[in-house]
Order: C-alpha cells, then sequence, then structure tokens
C-alpha cells in the first residue's frame, strides 16, 4: 500500500514546483526524531505483542483519499484504482471544483487525462505523473506498473521502523515509520503510516473482510528550491486519510476508460475501425431516450444487388401507407423504385426512392449537388466511413464484451433540424474473445460484429437515440428476401425451373446459397435484367437432378424510375423535345432513349402544350425554375437501367438454355465445377408456404413434411395448387387413390395408389416436398358418443387412434368390414358387418368414451367410371348428391336396387333392379360426366344377389323372427362380455401395464350360433 504514499508526494509535488538543478546533499534521517527503544520495548512486553510482519496487499484494490495539504492550506479528495494483472492503473481528483482523471495505460505507454470533461493523452515514459505508479521496464523494453510488494520493501530498504500502536479515527492501528531522502524530488521528508492492527491475539476487521488496511499516512520534510539569487528549502506538511479500502474493484471497465461520449485526442488505436461485409442482415431496436419511445425494424442488405429491404411499423399513418400497419420497402437502387407493401392489407405502391431514407445517400460533389440519390455503402450505412473514429478501450454492453470506436461528426443530420450541429457517436463491437451461435447452432468467432450504436446530440438539438443490433448475419440475405411478387399480377410474371442433370450428394446443399447467386447473377448477365426481377429463387435437388425454381415480372411501369418536382421545369437546354399527351408516355419515351445520343436522365412534361422534352443530365440545384404549367421529372439514380418487356426476357432465357449458354462454374468440395443448364421449363406454379384455403379437405389427410413415395407416381399433375392435388385424389374414379406427394415450389402433384401404411420402407426424404396419406376414416361416417355391438365382432386392443382402427376395418378379410366402434379410453378397436342404420336400435348403446364410423353407403358399390346407363331406370331422383343416392339404393331393398347411375353435371340419380354383371341387363354408352355404381355386397356384409327375397324373407313383415330374437338376445349376452373384456383392460391401461407391443386379438368363431 506504499503506492498510495507515492501518490502523497506526487500530489505535493504538483502542487509545488520542481527542481530544475541538483541539491546540495542531505545526510539521511537527518529530520527524523530519534526512536525511543526503551519505551517501544516496554510496550511490546506490557501488551504482549510481538513485532507485526510488514503489511502486504492485493494485486487489485481502490480507495478513497483525501488529502490535507497543511502549508497550503487545501483539502484534495481522490479515487485510486490499482490492477497490476491488467498493468493498468487510475487516479480521480477533486480540487477547487475541478476534476481530474488520470488513466495509466502500461500496454500502450500512454497517460490519458480528462479534465473537466476535455480528454487528451500523453507518452507515459515522458510525463511527470508517471512517477505515480512506477514506470519500471520488462526484458522486452515494454513499461510496466510497479506492484505494491516491490514499492513497500523500497520504504524498508530505507529505514523502515514500527513504531508501536496508536487509535486514529478511533481505529487501532499498527504505526510503521521510515526517514527517506528521495533526489527526483530533491526532498529529505519522515513518512509515518498507519494500519490496521493485526497480532495472534487482536484483529481489527474491515467492512469487506480485509484484516490490513491504510488508515492515515503522514508526510513531514523540506525540499530544495533553487532560486535566481541563491538557494532556499521549503518545507511540506501533508496528511492523507484513506477509506472504503476494497481488494477488489467494483465496475473495472468504468474505471480504466475515458467516459462515455468523450473523445480523447492522441490516443493510440491499437485497433482499426472495423469493415463491413457487403451482404448482411440484422434486427434493431431503437431506444429514442427523449420521448420515452421503443421501435423496432428488421433490415436486409445487399450492396452487390443494390437492394435493402426494412421490415417496421410506421409511427404515424403518412405517406405512402397511410397506415400503421406493419409494412415491408424494399429499396432497387438499380432503378431508383421503392416498393411499399402494406403487410396486412397486401397492397404494394412503387414510388421513388426518398432521399431522406436512412440507406440512401444524397449526391454531392464539389459546390454542386444534384437531385439524385445513390446507395450508401456498408460501412457508410452505420456512419462507419468516417475517419474520426478512435478506439476507446472495451465495455460491457448487454452483458458482452465489446470493443468501443467514438467519432464526432457533422454529417448526421435530422430533417427537422435546420443547422448544422456535432454529434458523438459510440460503436460498440463484440470482441473477438466471444462467439456467436446462429440459429441452425453453429458456434463460430465472428468479426465485427456491431451490438450497439448510442447517438447524441447538443441540448439545442435534443435527440439521444440507442440502436441495439440483434442477430446480426454477415452473409447472403438475398436468398428469398426481396419478394415484391405481390406488387405485380399474374400476368407481369413467368415462373420457371431450370435442371442440371448429373450425380449429386447431400453435400452439394451446402453450396445452395452460392448456387442461387450464381445462377440469378447468370440470368441478369444474359437476360439483360436487374437482380429484383428474378423472385422467390429456389435450390432443390436430387440424386439425378438439380432444380432451380423461380419467377421473372415485367418491367416497372416507366414514372415509377422518375422523382416529380411538382410545377417546375428545368432551365438548361433540352436535348430532345416530343409531342405526347400523358407523363406516362413522356417517361417510357425518356426509358427508351427516343431521339437522343445518350442516356436520359430527366425530362419536363407540359400538360399546356403536350411538350416532353428530354435531358441526358439531372437537373442541379438553382437550374429549377417555378411555373404554373409544367412538372419535372429526375431519375431517381445516377443510370439508366434496361425495361425490356417480359416476353423477350423469356424468350432470351430460353433460347440461352436451348443453345447450351447458360453456363457459370462454382468451385464445390474444393474444385471448381462447370454448371450447363440442360432443361427450362415453364409449366411450374410456385406457392413457396404449406398455406391451404381449405383446412377441411386437408383434414382428410396425414402430412409428412419434406416426404416422398418415388417409384409410386399413377398420376401426375403439374401446376396446381395443393388443393387441387388433394381434390384429385379424393375424386379419382378409375382408380383408389391412398395418398399423393405435393412439392411447393414446382407445383407438382403426383397421386398414388399405394398408401405409406402398407410400405414404410418406401418413403424417403425429398426437400421442399411432402407426402399426404389418406386418412382410413374417411370412407367412414362418425357417430360420436355411441358404440354398436354384435355377435360377429372382431375386437383389437391396444388401438392408439380412430384410424388405426379404420385401418384394420378397411383391411379385414375374415368378413366385409362396414363399420367399427373405437374407445379411446380403453384403447380398444370393435369390427362389425352391419352399418349403423342397419342395426335395431338396442343394439345401440350410449358410451362417452366410445365413436361409432359406419361404412359409406357409396362404399357397398363398384364404380364403373364415364359410363351412363341406357336403359329406363326404375327410379329417377334430381338434384342430390352421390352418396344420397347410394343410400337410397341401399335402402330399397324391396325395389332390388342392384346398380345405379349418377351424372354429375346435372346431380341426376338413376336407380337400377338391373346390374351389368349379367349380359343384357344394362347396356351403357361413354359419357364425360356420368358413372355407374354396381352393388357389391348387402348392408350385412353378405355378397349382393339379385333375388333380396331369397335373402330377407317376407318384406311385409313386421318386427322380429324368432332367429332375430334369439340372436339379438345372444348379442345381449356378447355385449356384457366385451364390456366385462373392456373394462379389464381398460383397469390393466390405466394401473400402468407396460405396453410391449403385444396386440390382444379377440375373433369370435364363425361357426358358433
Amino acid at each position: 500500500m506504499w503506492r498510495l504514499l507515492i501518490f502523497a508526494v506526487c500530489v505535493w509535488m504538483v502542487v509545488g514546483q520542481g527542481p530544475s538543478t541538483p541539491p546540495p546533499p542531505f545526510k539521511y534521517g537527518q529530520f527524523c526524531a530519534p526512536r525511543n527503544t526503551t519505551m517501544l520495548a516496554s510496550y511490546l512486553q506490557g501488551n504482549g505483542t510481538v513485532l507485526p510482519p510488514m503489511p502486504t496487499f492485493p494485486d487489485e484494490f481502490q480507495v478513497r483519499v483525501e488529502a490535507n495539504i497543511i502549508e497550503k492550506n487545501m483539502t484534495i479528495v481522490g479515487e485510486e484504482f490499482y490492477d497490476k494483472g491488467n498493468n493498468r492503473a487510475a487516479l480521480r481528483t477533486i480540487t477547487n471544483n475541478s476534476e481530474d482523471y488520470m488513466i495509466f495505460d502500461y500496454n500502450n505507454d500512454q497517460l490519458i487525462y480528462d479534465v473537466n470533461g476535455v480528454c487528451y493523452a500523453t507518452d507515459l515514459k515522458y510525463d511527470d505523473n508517471q512517477l505515480l505508479f512506477g514506470m519500471q521496464m520488462t526484458g522486452a523494453g515494454i513499461p510496466h506498473i510497479y506492484n505494491t510488494a516491490q514499492t513497500l520493501h523500497f520504504a524498508a530498504a530505507n529505514g523502515l521502523t514500527y513504531m508501536g500502536r496508536q487509535v486514529i479515527r478511533g481505529i487501532l492501528c499498527d504505526w510503521w515509520r521510515s526517514c527517506m531522502y528521495w533526489d527526483i524530488l530533491a526532498s529529505n521528508f519522515t513518512l509515518d503510516y498507519f494500519f490496521t492492527a493485526q497480532d495472534t491475539s487482536f484483529t481489527w476487521t474491515e467492512p469487506d473482510n480485509e484484516n490490513v488496511v491504510p488508515i492515515r499516512a503522514e508526510i513531514q520534510g523540506t525540499q530544495y528550491i533553487p532560486q535566481i539569487n541563491g538557494a532556499n528549502s521549503k518545507n511540506f506538511h501533508h496528511i492523507y486519510e484513506y477509506f472504503d479500502f476494497r481488494n477488489a474493484i467494483w465496475a473495472p471497465d468504468d474505471k480504466f476508460w475515458p467516459p462515455r461520449g468523450v473523445q480523447c485526442s492522441g490516443r493510440k488505436d491499437p485497433k482499426p475501425v472495423p469493415q463491413l461485409t457487403s451482404q448482411y442482415s440484422y434486427r434493431e431496436e431503437i431506444v429514442d431516450s427523449i420521448n420515452s419511445a421503443v421501435s423496432q425494424a428488421d433490415i436486409y442488405y445487399d450492396f452487390s444487388y443494390q437492394l435493402v429491404r426494412f421490415d417496421y411499423r410506421p409511427s404515424s399513418a403518412g405517406y405512402p401507407y397511410y397506415t400503421t400497419n406493419p409494412v415491408t420497402e424494399i429499396h432497387d437502387y438499380n432503378t431508383g423504385i421503392a416498393y411499399a407493401i402494406d403487410k396486412t392489407q397486401g397492397n404494394c405502391s412503387m414510388i421513388p426512392i426518398q432521399n431522406a431514407s436512412f440507406d440512401a445517400s444524397v449526391n454531392v460533389t464539389g459546390t454542386s449537388s444534384g437531385f439524385y440519390i445513390r446507395m450508401k455503402s456498408p460501412s457508410q450505412l452505420f456512419y462507419l466511413d468516417n475517419t474520426t473514429y478512435s478506439y476507446e478501450g472495451q465495455r460491457t454492453v448487454r452483458g458482452m464484451l465489446c470493443d468501443v470506436y467514438i467519432s464526432k461528426r457533422t454529417d448526421f443530420t435530422l430533417p427537422y433540424i435546420p443547422w448544422n450541429f456535432t454529434s458523438t457517436f459510440e460503436f460498440y463491437f463484440l470482441s473477438n474473445s466471444w462467439t456467436q451461435q446462429n440459429n441452425i447452432g453453429k458456434t463460430a468467432i465472428l468479426q465485427n460484429t456491431p451490438v450497439q450504436l448510442v447517438i447524441s446530440t447538443p441540448d439545442s438539438v435534443a435527440y439521444q437515440a440507442t440502436y441495439n443490433i440483434y442477430n446480426w448475419v454477415p452473409e447472403d440475405p438475398s436468398f428469398n428476401r426481396f419478394d415484391v411478387t405481390s406488387c405485380y399480377d399474374t400476368n407481369s410474371q413467368q415462373s420457371f425451373i431450370l435442371e442440371w442433370p448429373g450425380s449429386w450428394d447431400s453435400s452439394i446443399a451446402q453450396y445452395q446459397n452460392q448456387f442461387v447467386r450464381a445462377v440469378t447473377q447468370t440470368i441478369v448477365r444474359l437476360a439483360h435484367v436487374n437482380p429484383i426481377r428474378v423472385q422467390k429463387p429456389t435450390f432443390k435437388f436430387d440424386p439425378t437432378n438439380i432444380y432451380f425454381v423461380a419467377t421473372l415480372l415485367d418491367a416497372p411501369p416507366p414514372m415509377a424510375y422518375f422523382t416529380k418536382m411538382s410545377n417546375s421545369y428545368q432551365q438548361t437546354t433540352n436535348d430532345a423535345t416530343l409531342s405526347v399527351t400523358s407523363p406516362d408516355d413522356c417517361a417510357r419515351a425518356c426509358n427508351t432513349g427516343s431521339n437522343l445520343t445518350g442516356s436520359c436522365m430527366s425530362f419536363d412534361f407540359c400538360l399546356s402544350n403536350s411538350v416532353c422534352a428530354l435531358s441526358t443530365t439531372h437537373a442541379q440545384k438553382g437550374q429549377i425554375v417555378g411555373t404554373a404549367t409544367c412538372d419535372h421529372y429526375d431519375r431517381t439514380v445516377d443510370y439508366q437501367s434496361l425495361s425490356i418487356p417480359l416476353a423477350k426476357v423469356w424468350t432470351t432465357l430460353k433460347n440461352s438454355v436451348l443453345i447450351g449458354d447458360f453456363q457459370f462454374s462454382l468451385p464445390i468440395n474444393g474444385q471448381n465445377v462447370q454448371f450447363t443448364a440442360g432443361a427450362i421449363d415453364n409449366n411450374v406454379i410456385q406457392n413457396a408456404q404449406r398455406q391451404l384455403s381449405s383446412q377441411a379437405l386437408m383434414d382428410q389427410f396425414v402430412q409428412q413434411i419434406n416426404k416422398d413415395i418415388p417409384g409410386y407416381d399413377d398420376l401426375i399433375i403439374t401446376g396446381v395448387a395443393i388443393d387441387d392435388c388433394a381434390t384429385g385424389c379424393l375424386s379419382q374414379q378409375s382408380w383408389v387413390c391412398n395418398s399423393f406427394s405435393y412439392c411447393f415450389d414446382t407445383g407438382y402433384c403426383i397421386l398414388s395408389k399405394l398408401h405409406p401404411d402398407a410400405r414404410p420402407s418406401a418413403v424417403v426424404n425429398k426437400p421442399l416436398c411432402d407426402l399426404y396419406s389418406k386418412k382410413y376414416t374417411v370412407d367412414y361416417q362418425l357417430v360420436q358418443g355411441k358404440t354398436v355391438l354384435s355377435s360377429t365382432d372382431t375386437i383389437y386392443q391396444n388401438i392408439y387412434s380412430a384410424d388405426q382402427c379404420g385401418q384394420l376395418c378397411s383391411n379385414y378379410n375374415g368378413f366385409n368390414c362396414k363399420s367399427f366402434d373405437y374407445c379411446d379410453g380403453i384403447s380398444t378397436c370393435f369390427l362389425g358387418k352391419t352399418h349403423y342404420f342397419d342395426v335395431p336400435q338396442s343394439d345401440v348403446q350410449d358410451s362417452p368414451m366410445c365413436d361409432h364410423y359406419s361404412r359409406k353407403y357409396i362404399s357397398d358399390f363398384k364404380q364403373t367410371s364415364r359410363q351412363k346407363l341406357l336403359n329406363q331406370a326404375n327410379r329417377i331422383i334430381q338434384n342430390i348428391p352421390v352418396d344420397q343416392c347410394a343410400k337410397l339404393c341401399v335402402e330399397q331393398e324391396g325395389a332390388s336396387c342392384a346398380s345405379f347411375g349418377y351424372c354429375g353435371n346435372t346431380s341426376e340419380c338413376r336407380l337400377s333392379t338391373a346390374s351389368m354383371r349379367n349380359v343384357g341387363q344394362v347396356s351403357s354408352e361413354p359419357n364425360l360426366y356420368c358413372d355407374i355404381y354396381n352393388r357389391q355386397s348387402f348392408p350385412d356384409g353378405t355378397p349382393y344377389i339379385n333375388n333380396p327375397q331369397k335373402y330377407f324373407g317376407s318384406q311385409q313383415s313386421t318386427g322380429y323372427s324368432g332367429g332375430s330374437m334369439a340372436g339379438l338376445a345372444f348379442g345381449m349376452i356378447i355385449l356384457g362380455i366385451v364390456i366385462a373384456i373392456g373394462v379389464f383392460f381398460g383397469f390393466q391401461k390405466f394401473k400402468g401395464t407396460p405396453n410391449d407391443g403385444m396386440s390382444v386379438h379377440f375373433v369370435k368363431n364363425e361357426s358358433e350360433s
């Protein structure tokens, strides 16, 4: 803790004047009073103590000091911070209403001063104040801070004497003295300092549990002061009180760096200002502390494509949205067009990019300033291109260690402030010692990751904002990020698919962003379009092909390229003059370059005489003259992009593939691979979202995402939506469609007879395609809370879904299964032979834990598609659905309905007692809208016969026959047995019987009667 005493001497030195010539020699100790050794020995013996050890202290501490300079009638207060491990120290003093702060940066050999808010840095080796903490040189010549032990040993070498104990400020202290001569200050002085007492029998405890801390230091001596007419001496007497000693520094980041918002001149910059990549995306949170407001935005930036997108919610309903709904604004600096999209309403407006936009830079060349804008560079977007930034060290922000850079700048403006002002920018970048994990779990050390930007302005401006930056991704954000298809109707879009044949494995997937960018750039080069006209780029592959699916857009409207200046014109010589009827025609002429030898950059349109004046230059400030009859239109950017129509672009692109010109190369797995497109097709539909218009329709299928069953493509339909694909499977009449695959990127629909449950091993992974399996319960009508049990039922235990029970019924071979009961509470499935409406009501029981499913009536028929009955029908019913027609046929047993015809275009149902199974009974002819349904079975599952009386007996009889009554009685006995079995298994299930995969299957023997 001797460091504090050095501080005392140096404070005195600062108050007085240092020597300019060597002083005369002083005898060591000549000012020290002799020690009374007899008194000291008596004191130690009488108190039962021994000489205490020399005090030792940690290599890191902080303490508050009160320095009383007696000869100056002055008090100075201060704080000292000592950190040997990080080779740094700091000292704060307050005197005469002036605050001084010194930071000793030994790593960079600098001493940093902050005097009343003015900060500057000096060379540590040549600064007088380096004496405060020493200038020990290491073997490598690097300055290093003295440690505490070295200083104490220095004092001991000059006669450190224990003087006994004394009470200071009510604290029992050990008293030490040293009589010293310090030639660098030409001073002879006595140092008395007091530490909290310590020995084996007594210890004074400090607040932070330290046992030995400094309490006071007193310095008395004489310094040689050279004078003009001889030499003289000056006496000094200082008393230093030490308070609140701590063996660790609280909040060290705030102690060893200049205050926030203060830039220090002369600081060495060990780290240059970070440089950002040309593509990145991030989320920002803007904290406006003046107005107590917080807002958020998502930013996507691509300098190579000249595209910027930001998603936000407007604070007021002004131009161009007139709403506070969430919006997306996409800026295309190739054309100068901003696409303003209302995310709630779906509205889209094409407007000129505003020069007040955060990503736009207004053209300024010398003293001439034009009206066109350009896109800010990656660093300009964050005001990082300014050379005034300096490195200010490291601080902790949002719990993260960051490198801090600060700048004083005048190029930051606010739209409501007309005068110039100086702003302070503090930028925080994540330290390279930290790692960052992205959203797919990949951990990496990312360079130059911004974390926070703080902007402060003078009180007269009253603007202060903190920009918190999250989810920084320094990668290509162009993969489906700049979607403006909602701004174009379907006639202005052309979807297409490109194919590259070859042998590809899964390693190609890691290059999808590079592949998409290379294909997009090739389209831009060959078809002469801007990148934004290539929309929804999608990459996919299989073992034999790579696919690129995208949508081409038409050129924007001619007027969208220009910024309008109403009631004004350009006071220069026009390069061409046309007669047109509207400003749109004038803009179109400017875009096509009519009668011009250079690019058209602006035009004037005068409605009074229908004059269109074209110019190859932008208007400059001072050249715009007011008028009531004309409007001036200036191209928003400084170059003219091509406006080729969609049809021509598509033809060019298609021809380039056909003649083999669509080529590019990419480094794949360490080798440069040449890619030549093999095919191009526009028979696709892009629907990148799994969003359905009819949930009830899709509820009839089980979805497996990114799956397919290759080789089972019984029917392929292209260019359809998923709803149409599902409807095609359900309405398939030539064969039974049990599943379908749908690829959302291409609109490919593949119908299949195979149900994935029948061959699970055939299911494979396929990106961007989903597999939909028909639910078995689709063919059954649900009756909730009911159960129907008969003597011929089959029972399955450990069945965990109604669809699984339906699968058992549909595939059962023991009899023609017409219905089933599923009891979820006991995981039991009951298969039956009859329809729900064909059993006595006494067999229908209420059951809260069970549901009944009866096979739909139309399932009793075999369908013959595209045929119409020619013979006279026994009964014709109009305007009913096909299921109702089947029900009528089944219920009219007395009429012996053997078949029916149904025509979907007229909803006509024709019931017939004849069947096509026997030649000559029914004749038919082909018809596009009609089908014939032939009866296959009775409701109880027995095969249908043409003589129903043989099967049913007398149709005039009412009630039940003796046989049926006996059957009913037997059924009631079985009902009791089944309920008992269900209760038993339910008890075992809820008791916790392990599910070992063993299903219990009860089958009633058909020979029992």
